[in-house]
């Protein structure tokens, strides 16, 4: 079950950080936030080394696909799993599954990426309003809800 859905601008700063579940709590918000920065670091990790065997001299190498945007388990902890997803934007999506509960211990791959680029779609609709401006956060009541209903029926 997802936990937690967050779209990060390409100069990391939250544009979006959405929750399901009962506890609304400082201390639930909190460690929403804490889980998305520091699964930042997993998502540049990853982004310098596939930047970095993109502009190798070797053409024995293999080089990654820069078509497939998912960037798959970016690590797990005790309680969760986190996955990402990057545009040619550089913006930032995290997918926060809980690890503990029946149906999170055995989420497939294939399940997530549907996730994570039904998340971009929507995203991709957010900022299409005439009345968003580019670079700031997306409080739409619309897109909250379309997030908040992907996470209950797909993850």
């Amino acid at each position: 079950m997802a936990v937690c859905v967050a779209v990060i601008g390409k100069d990391n700063s939250p544009l979006y950080i959405g929750g399901i579940g009962s506890d609304t709590g400082s201390d639930s918000e909190l460690s929403r936030q804490w889980l998305v920065h520091t699964a930042l670091d997993a998502l540049e990790e990853r982004l310098s080394s596939a930047n970095s065997n993109n502009t190798a001299p070797n053409a024995t190498t293999p080089r990654p696909d820069l078509r497939d945007l998912y960037l798959g388990l970016l690590y797990s902890t005790d309680m969760h799993k986190i996955y990402g997803f990057v545009t040619n934007t550089r913006i930032k999506f995290v997918l926060v599954t809980s690890s503990t509960s029946p149906s999170g211990s055995n989420i497939r791959d294939a399940e997530v990426r549907t996730a994570l680029r039904r998340l971009h779609a929507l995203y991709a609709d957010a900022i299409c309003n005439p009345f968003h401006l580019p670079g700031e956060q997306i409080i739409s009541q619309k897109f909250d809800k379309q997030v908040k209903n992907l996470m209950l029926n797909n993850v």
